[in-house]
């Protein structure tokens, strides 16, 4: 839903500190034959990000207007819903290949254990690998960048259009397969701030008493989200956004 235009992003958001060069990227294309077969790994994934939308002054000058959107705006557009609808069964999820070639933001119905909706998915995606442990198989952390496009969904009152997202971030690997997977303690922080990776993004709905949490990594986004809300179409550019990549919705 809609917050106090800049408060809520600046609850979560830490300042970036700038990019971290690459000297080595992993190709996907050259890699993948090492890699674990193909599957999919979805993960919940709360998200908050700064929206920048064209608004005009009193004088009808151009101007910004600045709003605060969560991961629950994204579904609902989606699903073609008002932006302040509540769900607890539908929310955000990330969704990687084991092969680290792809990742999808969905829509992951709780109840069902299945996607309702792709938001978007990736066209480019390159990664980089840490294998701390020389005994085992495969890696165990991974950074990876990807270039998504934004799939038309919802409909004609409430829904997406079309738009990109560019997301960079780091994932858990399970040192026997290569798969993504989810950890009791987030113990790979010390290089998020030379990555531009934000403190943790969590979701109130889901803080439920005596849950135990599970942390499968972060990343942050920028792009442009070209929506309709209330039957009124609009162009958000996302100039900053973050997401916390949580424990494993399926399989």
């Amino acid at each position: 839903m809609k917050h106090k235009p800049g408060k809520y992003w600046e609850k979560v958001r830490m300042k970036m500190q700038g990019w971290l060069t690459v000297t080595a990227v992993i190709s996907i294309a050259a890699s993948s034959a090492v890699l674990a077969a193909e599957s999919n790994v979805t993960f919940r994934a709360p998200a908050a990000f700064q929206g920048v939308i064209q608004s005009t002054d009193v004088a009808g000058k151009p101007a910004y207007e600045f709003e605060g959107f969560d991961g629950a705006d994204l579904v609902n557009l989606a699903l073609g819903t008002d932006l302040g609808t509540t769900r607890t069964n539908e929310v955000l999820a990330i969704e990687f290949t084991c092969n680290s070639n792809s990742v999808s933001l969905v829509v992951f119905d709780k109840a069902t254990s299945n996607n309702l909706a792709v938001i978007a998915t990736s066209f480019e995606m390159s990664v980089v690998k840490q294998q701390d442990d020389d005994a085992t198989a495969f890696p165990n952390r991974e950074r990876f960048a990807a270039e998504m496009n934004v799939a038309s969904l919802g409909n004609d009152t409430n829904g997406l259009v079309s738009g990109f997202i560019d997301i960079a971030g780091r994932v858990y690997l399970s040192p026997t397969n290569g798969c993504p997977r989810a950890l009791l303690v987030d113990t790979d922080r010390k290089d998020d701030g030379k990555c531009g990776d934000p403190v943790l993004i969590t979701d109130k709905l889901e803080k439920i008493k005596g849950k135990i949490a599970l942390y499968g990594g972060r990343g942050h986004f920028h792009g442009s989200l070209d929506v309709i809300s209330s039957t009124v179409t609009n162009t958000i550019l996302v100039p900053d956004g973050a997401l916390s990549i949580e424990r494993v919705l399926a399989p």
